[in-house]
């Protein structure tokens, strides 16, 4: 047998194998592959843009999310070349020595996969942490620690079950190595599934947390929307566990995996944005302000704040669990949390204030009127606004 010349896969009766002009989805990846670049890069470019600019510092998040970055682009440089190689044709119409090459090349996606959903949605759970678990250790602040810990346990486990798939590990990519495998097309369902929970359930804590804050309605709309991006990354996760369960009802494996390694593009793509949406309300504010928020006047003001990304740091009113009196009145510069400045002013008291039955002025929920808030407690402990 010419490995060079047979088909990895027997062709269906009546179509004869092509391996110089088959049918192939490279359009389709190189559509979905700049579309999730170009987006994806625009919004980490935002990003750093306000951290270095407007914030002046970086927290794990962002780091988090550059990594993730740095990932898609590696994941989507190994899948252009190898659909490129043939992947992105019938399996047909692929002989058995390029088929042994895409599975190794194909491994090195899986192995990269993990790793850089990791850090995607590590960076967005630190973010939810940051916006709306600040002042306390509340109910949304032990959801999302236990989050992380089960992500990191997934994603790392996923990762080795992965890296140590056959042993001995050429057994993964060579048919005539002999050795002891996992399913890798099941081990891909599981993990499908488990990763649409975790897009879910990154969703739905925010919109949770939101909904039972004290605000307008059209204020917790207006809130939804910086995380509602997300509710795409879970449809792109439907999708992928269909297209996975393909792979297990049929042979085609080049054809419905290239499917599948476009959603996982468009889907680690999608979780990136999410984490840098929150930026956008920091750079609408420094824009509509015509850079008045860098002038030395108000870069003094920014001083006590040593990360002005979430600026629930160092001042006094943040610690609210441990305050019965009255704050007053007072003026402060707009510290650019990205979705508390839709519920208070400059993000001081921060979204933490889950249940803890704090009053704030109607003006402060204003997403234009940023600079003052006033928050009122009496002595037996009613809220009045």
């Amino acid at each position: 047998m010419d490995a060079d010349t047979t088909p990895a896969l027997k062709p269906p009766d009546g179509i004869e194998p092509n391996f110089v002009n088959p049918p192939t989805l490279m359009p389709a990846v190189i559509g979905t592959a700049t579309t999730a670049l170009v987006i994806s890069t625009s919004f980490v470019a935002l990003r750093v843009f306000v951290k270095l600019r407007i914030c002046r510092g970086h927290n794990p998040e962002d780091w988090l999310s550059y990594i993730a970055w740095v990932g898609l682009m590696s994941y989507t440089g190994i899948q252009i070349y190898i659909e490129n190689y043939g992947f992105a044709r019938h399996q047909w119409d692929v002989s058995v020595t390029q088929f042994e090459h895409i599975l190794y090349t194909i491994h090195v996606l899986y192995c990269i996969y993990p790793a850089t959903t990791l850090a995607a949605k590590m960076s967005v759970l630190f973010q939810i942490k940051g916006i709306f678990a600040t002042a306390a250790h509340n109910i949304v602040y032990w959801v999302v620690i236990i989050s992380m810990g089960a992500n990191i346990l997934f994603y790392t486990g996923l990762l080795f079950t992965y890296v140590f798939q056959c042993w001995p590990r050429e057994a993964i990519w060579n048919s005539n190595v002999h050795g002891r495998c996992i399913n890798a097309v099941s081990l891909n369902l599981a993990a499908g599934i488990l990763n649409l929970i975790s897009d879910l359930e990154a969703f739905l804590l925010p919109v949770w947390a939101i909904w039972h804050l004290r605000m307008p309605i059209k204020r917790k709309l207006a809130a939804y929307a910086v995380f509602g991006i997300g509710s795409i990354a879970c449809i792109i996760g439907i999708f992928g566990i269909y297209l996975r369960v393909l792979v297990i009802r049929y042979s085609d494996f080049t054809w419905l995996c290239t499917k599948t390694t476009m959603l996982v593009v468009s889907e680690i793509a999608i979780v990136i944005i999410v984490g840098c949406t929150p930026c956008l309300s920091s750079l609408y504010h420094y824009l509509r302000r015509g850079s008045r928020a860098t002038t030395s006047s108000e870069a003094n003001n920014l001083r006590p704040y040593p990360n002005p990304y979430y600026s629930h740091f160092s001042h006094p009113s943040s610690q609210i669990g441990e305050s019965m009196g009255s704050v007053s009145t007072k003026k402060y510069s707009p510290i650019s949390n990205p979705l508390a400045k839709y519920m208070v002013p400059g993000g001081i008291l921060s979204m933490a204030t889950l249940g803890s039955g704090l009053g704030v002025d109607k003006e402060g929920l204003d997403i234009g009127n940023h600079d003052v808030y006033t928050y009122h407690r009496d002595s037996a402990g009613a809220d009045s606004r």
